[in-house]
């Protein structure tokens, strides 16, 4: 006979069900890792790819952690080429608890929101204004008030804030004179990122509100600029502006090291050193040990089921039909675990998220991951099916009927 006996396939599943169940079980952690790993990759890279290509960065040729002049930007502007310049200056703040941790940046708020407004959008104003209106709404109240804030969708769910709340910050690096009084900060408005290289869980404060602390001496901590990011002017190279500010730091008093957005961004994932060839150690060494897996059941129900082999070829099934049984038994089980495991992964991804925090704000399960899932478990299933499937096709029925196994 050519056709296969397909329900004799889920029969023996249901007839082992524990053995079945372990195996289906294994399978769904092993996607579920999986998944969760290279989501982690994706998101690392995602920042860097969604970068805006007409952005420069430009910071200390010493290091990151190396703060530049104030007075380098009204310089940096008048190169030909320098479009919208805007400070970034890390807080290092936490609310209430050093657990609370998240990220907040000192900008020029008159430009910061102008030169990021293809990367993210004001939802809520100060007055509760939504769409169009938002945005206006909120770069006015901004602009009132010195203490005024922006702050991601996410950290007003993380904490139930509201919009006009009086948020109070711990500083770590910029402490106030008197070290129990807390900086506060008033929300004004709540953005929501466009793109992967913003994540939803940022405060942007004004920075000349750190910077009137600071230079009264009513505060302590380093005086001058984490980073500049400029927007590059229509018509104009990239490279050219970056050689120009290069250039005109060059002699000091501190060296700049300018690059693109993109640059920028995989300059955080080289200092990670090599975790994403880590990570995609671990994730294939999860795919290899669950092949195992399947396979060494797959051979112990072939075994199981050598009486049986034998009495399907005898009734007439030819050898690819009982192939096709045991390949199809294989694959059924990697199926409904991979499908377990990749929908744990987008049912804990908002948990891990949240877990993980400022390291990778943006986590989340990408399409071609879920799919690179699945792909996974089809692969997994057809070749732990291989091996049990040739032994079935390679029966005698007379020695198969004799056989105790």
């Amino acid at each position: 006979m050519r056709r296969t006996p397909w329900r004799l396939a889920v029969r023996h599943l249901r007839r082992h069900w524990v053995r079945s169940g372990l195996t289906i079980g294994a399978m769904m952690v092993a996607l579920f890792l999986l998944c969760c790993l290279v989501s982690i990759v994706t998101t690392l890279n995602a920042a860097v790819k969604q970068a805006a290509s007409n952005r420069l960065v430009v910071q200390s040729a010493v290091s990151l952690f190396v703060d530049l002049p104030r007075d380098y930007q009204p310089k940096i502007a008048q190169i030909p080429g320098v479009g919208l310049v805007t400070k970034f200056q890390w807080f290092g703040g936490y609310y209430r608890e050093q657990s609370n941790f998240f990220a907040q940046f000192g900008v020029d708020h008159d430009v910061f929101f102008d030169a990021y407004a293809r990367d993210l959008e004001i939802v809520q104003g100060p007055g509760g204004e939504t769409g169009p209106a938002a945005r206006p709404a909120a770069l006015q109240a901004m602009a009132a008030d010195r203490r005024a804030c922006v702050v991601g969708e996410q950290l007003l769910k993380d904490f139930d804030w509201k919009v006009g709340q009086t948020v109070p910050l711990t500083g770590t690096i910029f402490q106030k004179a008197d070290s129990s009084e807390p900086w506060e900060f008033t929300i004004v408005g709540v953005y929501r990122p466009l793109k992967s290289n913003v994540d939803a869980r940022t405060l942007w404060y004004r920075y000349d509100y750190l910077q009137e602390f600071l230079d009264s001496g009513r505060a302590t901590g380093p005086t001058g600029v984490g980073v500049f990011a400029i927007n590059v002017a229509p018509g104009y190279d990239p490279s050219a502006v970056i050689s120009g500010i290069d250039g005109l730091f060059a002699n000091g008093p501190q060296r700049t090291m300018t690059t693109t957005e993109a640059a920028f961004q995989a300059g955080f994932i080289s200092m990670l050193g090599g975790l994403p060839t880590f990570i995609g150690v671990i994730g294939g060494a999860v795919v290899f040990a669950v092949l195992f897996s399947v396979a060494n059941t797959m051979l112990m129900a072939a075994r199981q089921r050598t009486q049986e082999g034998g009495i399907l070829k005898a009734l007439g099934f030819r050898n690819a039909a009982l192939a096709r049984l045991m390949v199809a038994e294989a694959l059924f089980m990697s199926l409904i675990g991979g499908a377990l495991g990749v929908a744990l992964a987008f049912a804990f991804a908002p948990a891990l998220r949240a877990m993980m925090g400022t390291m990778f704000p943006n986590y989340g399960i990408a399409p071609a991951t879920a799919a690179l899932g699945m792909a996974a478990a089809v692969g997994i299933g057809v070749v732990a099916g291989l091996a049990p499937a040739w032994r079935m096709a390679r029966l005698h029925p007379a020695s198969a009927l004799r056989s105790e196994g």
